[in-house]
């Protein structure tokens, strides 16, 4: 929508902010004109000012949120089987963990240490006598027609998959 400022939806409120939406609204300014300052939704310049009437604290409530799943000690667990077998899928490393939990906790633990799935290597980069070679081999065949490289077989095309799974493994590694 032209001319509507975008806004960060679903994020927590800090206590710098709510403090500055508490002593904003005191001054006697209005609930959009403070969402607009702090850059927030005005349901949430609303709900903290309820809280303060009605409380009269800013203090976010101990124990909100989603609860955990996992405990510490399962959490590295998870880090840790990652990096032991860096082909295991999410299931495998839920069922080594042995804990009930959905396949995108796992990835945000992993995220979280800093690990990311990712296709493995499919061959070592090309040292300074392979370029070397593949340069000269290129030279000799630049005169070719269409008709001689028709005969050529290249073994490194682009894959194009119209699924959803392109059935290759991946390696949980550390992000770079």
């Amino acid at each position: 929508m032209p001319g509507k400022r975008a806004r960060r939806h679903f994020s927590q409120l800090s206590e710098f902010v709510r403090g500055l939406i508490i002593g904003i609204k005191i001054a006697g300014w209005s609930t959009r004109r403070i969402a607009g300052q702090v850059d927030h939704s005005e349901c949430a310049v609303r709900n903290c000012w309820e809280q303060w009437t009605r409380e009269g604290t800013h203090a976010r409530k101990i124990g909100s949120g989603a609860t955990r799943k996992t405990m510490r000690r399962e959490d590295r667990r998870i880090v840790r089987q990652a990096l032991v077998n860096p082909t295991g899928t999410r299931s495998t490393i839920r069922a080594d963990v042995g804990v009930a939990i959905v396949p995108q906790t796992i990835s945000r633990h992993l995220a979280e240490a800093n690990l990311k799935s990712k296709r493995p290597f499919h061959a070592l980069p090309l040292t300074l006598e392979n370029r070397q070679l593949r340069l000269q081999w290129c030279q000799a065949r630049s005169m070719w027609n269409v008709t001689d490289w028709q005969k050529v077989v290249f073994s490194d095309e682009s894959r194009f998959v119209l699924g959803t799974d392109d059935n290759r493994v991946r390696v949980w590694r550390h992000r770079v």
